[in-house]
């Protein structure tokens, strides 16, 4: 029931609509009143701008498909800026007729007290439908509802100005009534010039004043985004829709780049509810990042599924040598591998050109899985060795875990030591290597080690 309320109040406008204007102009002609015949032909357009409202209201809410991507919002506007043309072509009309008589020492007027009536009912109905319009408008951000609240409190003070006409025509102003009629086109005139104003605003995607401020600040907020490229917001029905350019770290993977997209999707709804937002993450080049440059210029070459082990070494002269390891699939032949290994230096001398030398170690790649069997229980003495080795590094403090593993009647170790937590990332290194080589040398019978260090 709540979704068809909308719907509901629309036509119940209408149906006033109808009555007013019957009855208006049917006293207009008995009275001989321009400022009611005025009002009559206002509220006429007023009822054609109420069924603009209804069929608006419809459609804005009807789902996006093939044919309209971005849904049907933008009938609301449509119609709010028709409402507004049809408003101006009735004030101009009105002023016209009123210039006419005026220019002419007017006309008779019969200020019956059913004409009074007749108004005073329409101020008090007239202030009721503006407002129940204006409420349901807002619930549903509706901004054709929106408009016809507006004609509505304009019609309240076009008819209040009639209302004094006909009192100066009691009083024996003849010209009254057409100096009221021509207030009537002046409040008429400015209401619908707004309302096309705005509305039009809209049609031409004019952005919301102050959200891109907004969207702007929250965007930068999230973490990964190092900069705006461009941000793009215009409203259609009661819905705002936008495009944004990020930029990120060149070598943010797919997954994370699609990650760092929905959550500045997330963070611009917590400001603008109803956004929808399309997000483009871009590679953002740090000219300071030779690693990362590097490391981009693999990305884009595609062979190489792992590179590592890069070092940069700057020459006197300036220039860089630069070496690095790389890992392919390992049923490549050399001939293949050495193709793809002059393919990524030609990417990276592409990137860097002050490279003047570039060696590239090439690894193959490990199995996607490695059978293997956990004898860690079974080689009890061979760990507990193994962890005296460990601890007995003047670094270490204890040694939390070992693991070994039979590949192939073979063993492999896997070891995680503490120390201490303010070591830098580079000692902590250091360490590892150290504990490797001492556990090769101490026990020659395990075939490799691995070993990892953590903060206590």
């Amino acid at each position: 029931m709540l979704e068809r309320r909308p719907e509901l109040v629309a036509i119940g406008s209408v149906a006033i609509g109808v009555a007013l204007v019957l009855a208006k102009l049917v006293v207009g002609i008995l009275t001989g009143s321009l400022g009611i015949l005025s009002e009559a032909a206002h509220s006429f357009l007023d009822l054609a701008a109420s069924v603009f409202t209804l069929v608006a209201i419809r459609t804005a809410r009807k789902p996006a498909d093939t044919e309209h991507p971005y849904g049907h919002g933008r009938t609301e506007n449509l119609a709010a800026f028709a409402e507004g043309i049809l408003l101006l072509v009735t004030a101009a009309g009105i002023a016209f007729e009123a210039v006419r008589r005026l220019a002419g020492g007017g006309s008779t007027v019969n200020p019956a007290g059913y004409a009074f009536v007749l108004l005073a009912a329409t101020v008090v109905i007239e202030a009721g439908r503006a407002a129940v319009l204006r409420r349901v408008g807002r619930l549903i951000s509706s901004d054709a509802m929106l408009a016809d609240a507006t004609n509505r409190l304009a019609d309240v003070l076009a008819t209040l100005g009639v209302i004094a006409g006909l009192i100066g025509v009691r009083m024996g102003l003849n010209w009254a009534d057409s100096v009221a009629a021509l207030v009537v086109a002046a409040i008429v005139g400015r209401a619908a010039a707004m309302l096309a104003w705005r509305s039009g605003d809209i049609l031409i995607d004019r952005a919301p004043a102050g959200a891109e401020a907004q969207l702007r600040e929250a965007i930068r907020g999230v973490d990964g985004v190092r900069e705006i490229r461009s941000l793009r917001l215009r409203r259609s029905g009661p819905n705002l829709i936008g495009d944004a350019r990020i930029a990120t770290g060149r070598m943010l993977s797919v997954e994370a780049a699609s990650g760092l997209a929905d959550t500045v999707k997330a963070k611009a709804r917590t400001v603008l509810p109803g956004l929808d937002l399309a997000v483009s993450v871009e590679g953002q080049e740090q000219r300071a990042d030779i690693v990362e440059r590097i490391h981009a210029a693999a990305a884009r070459n595609g062979g190489v599924r792992d590179l590592h082990n890069v070092t940069v070494e700057r020459e006197a002269n300036g220039s860089l040598h630069l070496t690095m390891h790389a890992k392919m699939p390992g049923d490549l032949t050399l001939a293949e591998a050495s193709m793809t290994s002059r393919s990524l230096e030609r990417s990276i001398k592409s990137e860097l050109p002050e490279a003047t030398r570039i060696d590239i170690h090439l690894e193959p790649m490990e199995p996607m899985v490695v059978p293997g069997q956990d004898v860690t229980a079974r080689r009890a003495q061979l760990a507990a060795r193994m962890r005296q080795v460990v601890e007995s590094h003047p670094d270490v403090r204890r040694c939390l875990d070992v693991e070994l593993s039979d590949r192939h009647d073979q063993i492999y170790a896997h070891v995680v030591a503490e120390v201490a937590g303010d070591v830098s990332l580079e000692r902590a290194h250091e360490i590892e290597s150290q504990l490797e080589e001492m556990i090769r040398r101490e026990i020659p019978e395990v075939h490799e080690v691995v070993t990892r260090v953590t903060a206590a």
